[in-house]
């Protein structure tokens, strides 16, 4: 798995966010700890760890058993959005990203505020500009996989949109963009929702200490839930000590994490990411004709079209299992999705052979689906073509690049290797073995 940005420093630059007094490199974490334990937080067993060449992550100190309590945040620990801050800035109607990020630049960066302790451990400007989509320079988005558009084109709308409610507010205190955008970029990464008991409004807040918690697909991690006084973080299984504890963000495909969170999840050919996806839209819709289009428009399956992973049962050993991460089953052959089955389909059959399989999910008269790769082989071997030619192109372009988007070109160059992998295996699949 690459190492998300969201838990892990990058980087130790002196051009950082942190002040002057900040905790000492080598004891933040443990000043933290305690700080976080003045609060109410309650830790038991797990501590921050280097992990060797992966960053930072939440290691167990001692044997846990399944349904203990790992850690637990009281809401009086949390980090809310500040009323007083928001109504004096006349921000009562920017997102509550907006609200949450405007108030931790206030209060954090305070030169007097204690709250430093806690934004010493976060990752720098520097990692999030080596990690996020949303800072790299033309030449690296350039190379987006066209999965990617999407989520990232909507998440620089939501920039742009909090950007312009709030930056009237930092022009008069002084706060340059460069320093909001930081803090978007904390609250967009770390943050929960947090819904208070009845009568109370709910909105985003950062949680001390379980932000140290790296991303696992589903299935791999804790369990992390809302009670009525705070978070709670739960084993979902034993852990022996030296584990990693791992937390699900999301049963998000590499594409949105890549954009969320500036990291990708490892997906090989037998234990690829529950979560994770291909799309195919770029594959697909281009070859569809406008009346065919019209056709699944009507029916709500215009668009949407993936290559998933489907279960199989797993090899692997208990042990094997736990070392890795492993949902009860692993993930082996790629499939597409019943949405290309049906848009395929409305390319090949009759009106009432296709309106019989969208409403039966079978087909009405034998199976159709070897047709359906047919169809689909040349196109998607098209973007396997492309997928090939781009990590070439990131190969070269990662030679040339300045080193703080190293990462970028690398990420990028692993993605599209996902998708090239995936593709073949697809394509070269025999359905019949």
């Amino acid at each position: 798995m690459t190492r998300p940005a969201k838990r892990a420093r990058l980087s130790e630059s002196a051009d950082e966010i942190s002040m002057s007094n900040s905790p000492a490199k080598e004891d933040k974490h443990s000043l933290f700890t305690t700080w976080a334990k003045e609060r109410g937080v309650e830790i038991h067993n797990v501590a921050p760890q280097q992990l060797p060449g992966r960053g930072l992550g939440l290691m167990t100190t001692a044997p846990i058993k399944s349904g203990s309590r790992m850690i637990f945040i009281p809401e009086k620990a949390m980090f809310k959005p500040d009323t007083a801050t928001i109504k004096r800035s006349t921000l009562d109607r920017a997102s509550p990203q907006a609200k949450l990020a405007i108030s931790a630049l206030a209060k954090f960066s305070a030169p007097a505020s204690d709250l430093r302790t806690w934004e010493a451990t976060w990752p720098t400007k520097q990692d999030f500009a080596a990690s996020m989509p949303l800072l790299w320079p033309p030449e690296l988005l350039e190379h987006l996989p066209p999965a990617v558009l999407p989520p990232f084109e909507r998440q620089k709308a939501d920039y742009a949109r909090d950007w312009e409610a709030v930056s009237p507010v930092c022009e008069q205190r002084g706060w340059d963009e460069v320093v909001f955008r930081y803090y978007w970029c904390i609250v967009n990464s770390r943050s929960f929702h947090w819904k208070p008991s009845a009568g109370r409004a709910g909105s985003m807040v950062l949680c001390p200490f379980v932000d140290y918690m790296n991303h696992g697909p589903t299935g791999s991690g804790c369990y992390v839930a809302q009670n009525g006084k705070g978070y709670e973080v739960t084993a979902e299984r034993d852990y022996d000590a030296g584990e990693e504890v791992l937390a699900t963000y999301g049963a998000h495909s590499n594409d949105k994490l890549l954009v969320h969170y500036g990291f990708i999840c490892a997906s090989p050919m037998q234990h690829a990411s529950p979560d994770d996806e291909i799309r195919l839209d770029h594959a697909v819709i281009p070859h569809l004709s406008e009346e065919t289009k019209s056709q699944l428009q009507d029916v709500g399956f215009l668009g949407g079209y993936a290559l998933l992973p489907s279960e199989y049962p797993c090899d692997r050993t208990d042990s094997a299992k736990k070392a890795n991460g492993c949902a009860a089953k692993c993930r082996q052959p790629w499939d597409i999705c019943f949405k290309t089955q049906v848009a395929v389909r409305a390319v090949l059959l009759t009106a009432n052979e296709w309106e019989y399989f969208v409403s039966n999910g079978e087909d009405l008269s034998g199976d159709k689906s070897a047709a359906v790769r047919k169809w689909l082989q040349p196109h998607l071997q098209s973007l396997r073509t492309e997928a090939i030619e781009k990590q070439g192109q990131l190969e070269k372009l990662g030679e040339a690049i300045k080193e703080e988007h190293a990462l970028a070109a690398s990420m990028l160059r692993e993605r599209w290797s996902q998708i090239s992998v995936h593709l073949g295996h697809y394509i070269d699949s025999d359905p019949q073995t």
